[in-house]
């Protein structure tokens, strides 16, 4: 693993060798030199007085009340003053105590970034929303909406944490100070999501276990589980079919047939009965006649009629019986997860000790990945970014080859252009392409900032978001090519086949594996590419948060990074116990919609106004040139400034008016569990106004010094690196 420190060498004027970058103050260090800082041990330069210290000899300065400190151990100081007719070069050396290391290999970087990009969303998610929407008509406004939308957001992240190199608390007082907050709010977020994310990885480990077997234990009913209703789908079609071509036709005719023929002629027996009896006949024979032809021809054919229709209806409510479902259904609700046990979340019941023990091992997984930092992480992405292509081209080639997938395939790209014009559909294709990018999970901060400088991130941007993008799409030939088997096997539409989310890998798909030739073969593999699809993305977000705290508490928690990982995960299990509960599955959906579901959102939007408009365009362009040695042009900072905050904004308020539709409706969740959902919102978003206001009454002076010290970044150091400055802004 190569290591790159936190501040090198630099001489000349100022260290901006960005071409057409502005002035900037700057102080100098020796050639051949290694310099940081010495914050605690962290990768930054002394701040300017620091400076003035140093050269003066007056010795290294006491700790400021702000935290910030002075090189002190490890540190030599040695000042020169070399006199040759009027020219005086004055020479520092620093040699620091602490370097930041960096990717190995630029592969690695850039497979954790693909592999905490493409998660299960992509497979359960991006499908039905595909056709849901229109098909392939649907990929125009995703289209649409990743150019203007998540790509800026995506490319500011991974330029924030490259340009800065460090993670989403420490970057702030380089950009605002006064929004640090946000990077509070985004750690919680992400201990939410390890609360309930690992748990569905948990269930995925169950199923991959269960597959070890013979046969596939969802395959036939008559297991202890399972309940009088259970039916498999062969046998439920083959009766199906037989009940509809010999028994449901004879009994519906001879009953429509025999009522038919009584309830018409009663009708006429009675009316002219009452009729006959009149002295119309007498009075009126033009009416009686026409009353008499009423009677006799048309009031027959109205109730016969009306008889064919009410009977149809009888005899489909007949044949249908009670409610079945499969053996795949009943394996997940009834054996995995157990949540008939539970009363929703007014009684969740105990915890599951067999599912306990699956998402045990998915933590132990996590920490023997995240513990060296990217050392560890660096090597484990190698697999679990690699392994679910490997297994979706597999299944892919498999899934052609079924009866009945190219009709799947054919109703998953067949467009729809009238839904273009429901503004639905293009909320939708915002909001997967935000929550499969994930920009504002502090995730793309914490891995660019192990980068080298001069990294090309614009072109890793391009990669990796097109990369995960195909993936969705890849992801949907897979899952379509085997819910059209489905739908022929069933004798029934796609749309009677195919559910949404964990319902679709967890149900549907096992179900269609299950009548495979291989099934076993097919179930492990397809349960190996879930959970790599998983641990990658659980890998990122813990990331971003033990990143962020190892860089703003570098001597309390940055040398200790072992010890703390594993305390942070083992309280991260101990508060994710609710989840392996009987009524866990109605948590998890709880903790997904209140926790990072609606709260990102606002996070992200301040984000993007804090960088863009508080930091500013310009300067953040200035940045990237620095790192590329080329301004971004006007189409990113047009984006940047006016678009991808509108972007966040629409998506956010429509999520707002729409948060019950995420929740969905098999469960009505109690008004209780709302207000605490909304408490759980809270619980994050008021981290960023909290530390505003924090920020403004620690700050010394008067009101208007105040806000200029809360709101205004740190004076920008350059490092020793050409070209590079460290923090700060544009003067």
């Amino acid at each position: 693993m190569g290591t790159e420190p936190g501040t090198t060498n630099s001489s000349g004027s100022g260290g901006s060798g960005s071409r057409g970058a502005k002035k900037r103050d700057s102080w100098h260090t020796a050639p051949g030199t290694n310099g940081t800082s010495g914050d605690g041990g962290r990768d930054e330069p002394p701040d300017s007085s620091d400076t003035a210290a140093v050269l003066a000899g007056a010795g290294p300065k006491e700790p400021a009340s702000n935290g910030s400190s002075a090189p002190t151990k490890a540190t030599t100081e040695t000042a020169q003053i070399l006199q040759s007719g009027k020219e005086r070069n004055l020479v520092v050396a620093l040699t620091g105590e602490r370097r930041r290391e960096t990717w190995s290999q630029k592969a690695e970087f850039l497979l954790a970034v693909i592999g905490f990009a493409v998660d299960l969303g992509n497979v359960w998610r991006f499908p039905y929303i595909c056709y849901q929407n229109g098909g392939g008509a649907f990929l125009i406004p995703y289209c649409i909406m990743l150019l203007f939308g998540g790509l800026p957001l995506f490319y500011m992240e991974l330029a924030l944490g490259q340009f800065h190199r460090c993670g989403c608390l420490s970057i702030w007082k380089r950009i605002c100070p006064a929004l640090k907050g946000v990077g509070y709010a985004i750690c919680l977020i992400d201990i939410y999501m390890g609360m309930y994310y690992n748990t569905i990885i948990g269930w995925a480990v169950y199923y991959l276990f269960a597959s070890f077997s013979y046969e596939l234990p969802w395959t036939k009913c008559g297991n202890p589980w399972n309940t009088e209703n259970c039916s498999p789908v062969t046998g439920r079609v083959n009766a199906t079919l037989t009940s509809t071509t010999a028994s449901v036709p004879t009994v519906t005719t001879t009953l429509m047939s025999s009522m038919t023929t009584n309830v018409a002629s009663a009708g006429v027996t009675l009316v002219a009965s009452a009729l006959g009896n009149s002295t119309m006949a007498t009075t009126h024979p033009h009416y009686y006649q026409y009353d008499q032809h009423l009677l006799s021809s048309t009031l027959p054919t109205m109730l016969s009629n009306l008889t064919t229709s009410t009977m149809s209806t009888v005899a489909s409510i007949v044949s249908e019986g009670p409610a079945l479902s499969s053996p795949a259904r009943e394996f997940f609700e009834r054996q995995v997860l157990e949540q008939y046990k539970s009363n929703g979340l007014d009684f969740m019941g105990p915890v599951k000790p067999s599912l306990a023990l699956c998402v045990f091992g998915v933590f132990v997984l996590v920490y023997f990945s995240l513990w060296k930092g990217v050392r560890s992480a660096g090597k484990v992405v190698w697999v679990t970014a690699l392994a679910p292509y490997v297994v979706l081209l597999i299944l892919l080639a498999r899934g052609v080859t079924l009866p009945g997938a190219a009709e799947g395939i054919r109703y998953y790209l067949t467009p729809q252009w009238d839904k273009l014009n429901n503004s639905r559909v293009w909320i939708d294709a915002a909001s997967q392409i935000f929550f499969s990018l994930g920009p504002g999970f502090g995730t793309l901060l914490a891995l660019s900032s192990y980068n080298k400088f001069n990294n090309n991130c614009y072109r890793d941007a391009l990669l990796t978001s097109s990369i995960n993008c195909l993936t969705s799409f890849l992801a949907g030939f897979v899952i379509f090519s085997v819910l059209g088997y489905m739908a022929q096997v069933q004798n029934k539409s796609i749309e009677e086949v195919g559910l949404e989310g964990p319902g679709l890998v967890f149900i549907v798909y096992p179900e269609a594996i299950a009548m495979m030739k291989g099934s076993v073969f097919w179930s492990i593999i397809f349960f190996l590419m879930l959970i790599t699809l998983g641990l990658d993305s659980t890998f990122g977000g813990l990331e971003a948060m033990i990143t962020a705290l190892c860089d703003e508490y570098p001597r309390t928690i940055g040398r200790r990074r072992e010890l703390f990982v594993l305390i942070l995960l083992g309280l991260i299990y101990i508060c994710a116990l609710p989840t392996m509960t009987y009524g866990g599955v109605y948590l998890v959906n709880f903790l997904n919609v209140y926790g990072p579901g609606l709260a990102i959102l606002f996070v992200v939007f301040v984000e993007a106004a804090g960088v863009f408009w508080f930091y500013g365009v310009e300067n953040f362009s200035a940045d990237i040139e620095q790192m590329l040695g080329k301004k971004p042009s006007l189409f990113w900072r047009i984006c940047w400034k006016y678009i991808s905050p509108t972007f966040l904004f629409c998506i956010l308020i429509f999520s707002l008016l729409g948060y019950e539709e995420m929740l969905g409706e098999e469960y009505e969740y109690p008004e209780w569990s709302v207000a605490a959902g909304w408490a759980l919102t809270l619980s994050s978003v008021l981290c960023i106004p909290t530390y505003v206001i924090y920020k403004f009454l620690k700050s010394p002076g008067n009101c208007e010094d105040r806000l200029r010290r809360t709101f205004k970044p740190e004076p920008l150091i350059p490092t020793a690196i050409p070209g590079q400055l460290y923090t700060g802004t544009a003067v």
